[in-house]
């Protein structure tokens, strides 16, 4: 029941972020479907920097692209095209993602748009130069992103930060700055 609550919470948020974003003039698409059901494919997944694609995982699949027993900060950025504070925030992350690629921090996108990927996502990402980007289903991120913070579940964007056992769930958009000193944190741990 508690599972059932954290996802009618997360698409009632969804919902009102769209809303929202219908009377803004930002650039973005903001197409959702009317339910919450999708069968992203389970594929492999390993990050590939130079790829500015969108794959298809579950949060399960996606867990396998941190090797938390190694020094890395990973830093996993949940967004939908159609949520204004997540569109706000890309740009930070693209350059966030640029400026430490030859670090021991990865930052991955995972993509929670109900919508076509191939026609809405994939543009977007390649208009924005994103890479590392992972779409998986919001049913599927709302009744696992509790695990980290039951907090996590009110909406997105969110933002995780983790290096081995050490991890945080930030919500809401995220500034560079904010960012710079999260990694520099966790990159001292």
């Amino acid at each position: 029941m508690k599972k059932y609550f954290y996802i009618a919470m997360l698409a009632a948020t969804i919902l009102s972020c769209k809303e929202k974003n219908e009377g803004s003039n930002t650039d973005t698409k903001t197409s959702i479907s009317d339910s919450l059901k999708t069968n992203p494919t389970d594929s492999k997944v390993e990050i590939n920097d130079a790829v500015e694609t969108v794959e298809n995982t579950t949060y399960k699949e996606a867990q396998k692209l941190y090797h938390l027993d190694s020094d890395t900060v990973y830093v996993t950025n949940y967004w939908a095209t159609w949520c204004g504070p997540c569109v706000q925030e890309i740009p930070d992350f693209v350059a966030l993602q640029e400026e430490n690629k030859d670090k021991k921090v990865k930052i991955i996108f995972m993509n929670v748009d109900e919508s076509n990927t191939q026609n809405e996502v994939e543009p977007f990402v390649a208009k924005n130069k994103m890479k590392n980007v992972y779409h998986i289903s919001i049913q599927d991120l709302a009744e696992n992103i509790g695990k980290i913070n039951p907090d996590l579940t009110q909406g997105i964007p969110v933002t995780v930060v983790q290096k081995g056992k050490h991890i945080e769930g930030l919500i809401g958009n995220q500034s560079k700055e904010f960012m710079t000193s999260k990694i520099q944190e966790y990159s001292n741990k």
